[in-house]
């Protein structure tokens, strides 16, 4: 089953954004076996375990490549080829999910001139939110 796809997804999805959690089920990602976890949202939450554990598998493998195939899924085909794109996770489902951005440690190479967008990417994807939701005011 696709991710974020169930029977009831769009009750699902409504419960958990009102519960306040992000709940993922049946998450096979990597070395994750069919891992289901409430997650709560809106705070800092950070996955913490041994080497090997999965916390790779559970934040990036899983719940964020799914929220960057939801966020380009509503853009153009075009646009889409810009970003390098992770594959589908495997999961059951994964419900009350907001946009996210993914932080990955790593040296980088940011200059003075470097800001959280740019390092991040985030500009990018900003650059064609805007670029699709905004009305351009004649001059």
């Amino acid at each position: 089953m696709r991710a974020g796809k169930s029977g009831g997804a769009g009750d699902a999805e409504e419960n958990a954004r009102r519960t306040g959690f992000v709940r993922v089920r049946g998450a096979r990602e990597h070395n994750l076996k069919n891992v289901d976890v409430d997650i709560p949202r809106d705070v800092l939450v950070v996955f913490t375990g041994v080497s090997g554990s999965g916390k790779s598998s559970l934040a990036f493998g899983t719940l964020y490549a799914e929220a960057q195939r939801r966020y380009l899924e509503s853009v153009a085909p075009y646009a889409r080829r810009l970003f390098n794109q992770m594959g589908v996770p495997q999961v059951d489902s994964i419900d009350g999910l907001p946009p996210a951005v993914a932080l990955q440690q790593q040296r980088g190479s940011s200059t003075t001139r470097s800001s959280v967008g740019s390092v991040t990417t985030l500009s990018n994807l900003l650059r064609i939110l805007y670029s699709r939701a905004t009305a351009w005011a004649a001059l």
